[in-house]
Parts: C-alpha cells; structure tokens; sequence
C-alpha cells in the first residue's frame, strides 16, 4: 500500500470516502459519497504544520418546534435570504430571490415531497461552511457549490452567501448557509454522524483549495488541542451576563479544589494523553518515510508539527483556573516602595 493511502486511512479513521468502489462499502441503499482525493490526509496535516486557517463545517443546534417540518425550512430560507434581499442558489444553480419567489420555490419543495407544516423531526438539514475574514467570498461560495454537488448528489438544497462585502452589517468573515433535504430521491433519509462531518471538513477543505484557498481540515486531537471550544449558546449567554448550569458546577467544583489544596482531576486525561503520545509516535513515523523518499520540507515540516503538539499544555479549564489561582497566592506581596527601589537599582 501507498505511503499516501496509509495516511489518509490513519488520518480518516478508514472513512467510506476514502474506500467508495462500486458494490462496496455501500450502508444500506444509501449512495456512496465521491471518493476523497488520494493524499489529503498528508495534504491536511502539512497545511495545519504551517498553521493555515481550520475550515468550518458545524450543523447548528435548533430545539425549538419552529425548526421541524416545512415550517422550519421556510423560518430558516427567510433567515439565508435576509427576507428576500439576499439570493438563494439550488442544486441546478438557479439563482431565486425576492420574498415572492422564495414563498413559490419552498411551495414546490412542499408539494413535490409532500412535506408537513409541522412534523416531530426535522426535514432539512441546516449546514453552516465557514473560513476567516481575510478568505476571498466569492472562492468560498464556489467552494460551498462544489461540496454540495459532491457530498449532497440526489437531493435538494438552498445555500446563501453571508458577507459583509454585500452587507456592511454583515459579519467579516464569508460563510455560507447550506439547507439540504434529509430525504434524496430515492426517499433515503441523512443520518450524519460525528466521522461524517470530518469527512465534510476534508472535502470542503479540498474544494477551498481548487479554489485557491490555503487552508487545513484536522481534528483538535491533531493539532494537540485538548479543550473543546466553548459552546456558542454557552458563550452567548455569558456574553449577557448569564450564568449556565454547567458554569455554575465548574465554578463550584474548582473552589472546593482551592480550599481542598488538590488540583482538579479529569478521568479522562491519561486517555488522551496516551492518543497524543499515539499521534505524535505517527507524525514522527510519516516524517521519516518521507524523508526517505527524498520529500525532505514535508519531513522537516511533520518533524516540526510533532514537536509542537507534543509540547502543548496538557490541561483541562478547571485545572488550568486551579493553577492561576495558586500562582496568585504564591506571588509575595509587593511593598509600596517597591517599584522605587527596583528604579534605583538599575
């Protein structure tokens, strides 16, 4: 086997893309989605050595009632579309906008699917692909186009372009909203698990790049990232000076620590600190076999990569706000005189 396949199965976790052939690894009758390109997962791991931008594909959390059925499609179209003023582009390219066209379009998406106004589950699947304010709009909705043809082949979808070269009052980075629904043509139903959407990652990732997008798709354990990223309800609630549930036990269970003089302890660390040792033991492995092959940067630069992610800091939140606490109380007091007197010393 190719020194470019062994990477890409220990960097996708053997994903089906990777492995699509004709009558193989197909779940169920669902269709087998395009093969990723061979090499991405070197391609990946080179791109996050050199700290390119981290693509974004996240499905947003929506619990209300108002997101199921054709009324959340029609709730989520006027929110894509700013009410009309912002083009939504199907899977043909044709190009709707206007609340009126809008209305009619969502109308033949309803009776063709026969789609209820309200339904216990939800009947689209709402998608949100993302870069960094300095990433070109126009590249990335091209890009966006690319992987919904590719991954989402057989079934209908909206996407829309946010950007605040079209809206001042839009944000500064370009990011697309992407409203595919979960049944195909073939009335399969999407049921994207935690691996399918890392493999979105990579193939948007791939699409940004013929685009001409410099850009990454790795998973935090990767990069050495132990933290997860903060929620966003989480953060907007901060934000208004609202403490969660979640927030208030944290808070809680690291003062008891303080008082107790123990740092916090995570049952999961010495898991994770075994997969890093994994990964990095890989990096190293890969470097050498490509140094062998005469690709001496891609091994400089995997060498490099193993390093930094072995020396990351190795902590959980609590442990982290236990130690700048203690920190805190072990700095000595600093007399009033005491900048005068370093004056005078120098």
């Amino acid at each position: 086997m190719s020194l470019n396949r062994n990477i890409d199965n220990w960097f996708l976790g053997y994903t089906r893309a990777v492995h699509s052939k004709s009558g193989s690894l197909n779940f169920g009758s669902r269709r087998p989605s395009k093969p990723l390109k061979t090499g991405t997962g070197l391609t990946n791991l080179r791109a996050a050595a050199l700290k390119k931008p981290e693509v974004m594909v996240k499905i947003p959390k929506r619990h209300s009632k108002n997101s199921k059925g054709m009324k959340g499609i029609r709730n989520h179209a006027d929110y894509v579309s700013r009410n009309g003023d912002i083009p939504l582009e199907t899977q043909d390219g044709e190009k709707i906008q206007g609340k009126k066209a809008i209305k009619q379009f969502l109308n033949d998406w309803q009776s063709h699917f026969g789609i209820d106004d309200e339904t216990k589950h939800k009947e689209a699947l709402n998608i949100v692909l993302s870069m960094p304010k300095a990433t070109p709009p126009d590249a990335l909705l091209q890009a966006a186009r690319d992987f919904a043809a590719e991954q989402f082949q057989g079934h209908q979808y909206f996407l829309g372009l946010h950007h605040s070269s079209h809206n001042p009052d839009e944000p500064e980075h370009p990011h697309v909203h992407l409203c595919v629904l979960m049944r195909d043509e073939r009335n399969q139903r999407l049921n994207p698990r935690k691996n399918d959407l890392f493999e979105w990652r990579v193939r948007f990732a791939e699409k940004l790049r013929e685009n001409g997008v410099d850009c990454a798709a790795t998973k935090r354990v990767h990069r050495g990232k132990t933290q997860k990223p903060e929620n966003s309800t989480l953060r907007a609630m901060r934000q208004r000076g609202i403490s969660s549930e979640a927030e208030l036990q944290q808070k809680l269970a690291i003062s008891k620590a303080i008082l107790s003089g123990q740092r916090p302890e995570h049952p999961f660390l010495n898991q994770a600190d075994k997969t890093r040792q994994d990964i990095v033991a890989e990096y190293k492995k890969i470097a050498r076999e490509l140094y062998v092959r005469g690709y001496k940067t891609e091994a400089k630069a995997m060498s490099k990569f193993a390093r930094e992610v072995s020396e990351k800091e190795f902590a959980t939140q609590a442990q982290q706000e236990f130690d700048k606490v203690q920190a805190q109380i072990r700095q000595p007091e600093k007399s009033p005189d005491s900048s005068h007197d370093n004056e005078m010393e120098r």
